[in-house]
């Protein structure tokens, strides 16, 4: 009987049998994963889009409020201090105003944008003379004037307007301006025009 040393080893080789069921994916199933991914990056793609639009929106608006702001700011404080309004125009005013180093002539007025685009508000003085803008992106901007001079009160409603009150009552209305309001329309973008409204009595108005 030979000795189980000397017989050969057993060779095991496994055995891989593929069936039906163990095959790559279907030309279809890739198409229907491949769609599905597409759906999915669309949507985060939307989502980021309309995050970061959204952002640049209340960014745009922000900067808008501010630049009203600052804006009107200054118009006011001036128009507070002058002692009389020289040219009363819906798009236009200028007053004289001492800041204690003399008489100085400011004018505010409302330049459209061509082809119907936004505008500026720009700012003139007799100090330095030469138009420079004080806001851009403007839609509009108005000037409507009041008086305090209730002899003038025709409608008796208890508000002196600059037309056709004041302009009926003196042969100098403008020197019976006592109030003025602004009503600024601005623009954020493509968005739609937001409107700022402020107003301004005079100070030291010298009457006629």
């Amino acid at each position: 009987m030979a000795d189980k040393k000397d017989r050969p080893a057993l060779l095991i080789r496994p055995v891989f049998r593929v069936t039906g069921r163990e095959h790559g994916f279907t030309l279809i199933e890739m198409l229907v994963s491949i769609s599905i991914l597409t759906v999915i990056m669309a949507g985060m793609f939307a989502f980021l889009f309309g995050a970061s639009r959204h952002w640049n929106t209340s960014q745009n608006q922000a900067d808008m409020t501010e630049n009203a702001r600052l804006g009107l700011n200054r118009m006011t404080r001036e128009i507070k201090q002058s002692s009389q309004i020289t040219t009363a125009q819906i798009n236009q005013i200028t007053f004289t105003v001492n800041f204690g180093t003399g008489n100085e002539t400011i004018s505010y007025g409302f330049s459209a944008g061509e082809g119907g685009g936004p505008g500026t508000v720009w700012r003139d003085t007799s100090v330095s003379p030469g138009q420079v803008t004080l806001m851009e992106n403007v839609d509009s901007m108005q000037f409507v004037y009041y008086g305090n001079d209730y002899k003038c009160d025709s409608n008796m409603n208890g508000e002196i307007t600059y037309i056709p009150e004041l302009q009926a009552c003196s042969g100098n209305p403008t020197a019976y301006i006592a109030r003025v309001d602004f009503i600024l329309t601005m623009r954020a973008g493509n968005e739609t025009g937001q409107t700022f409204v402020d107003q301004a009595w005079l100070r030291n108005r010298v009457a006629d």
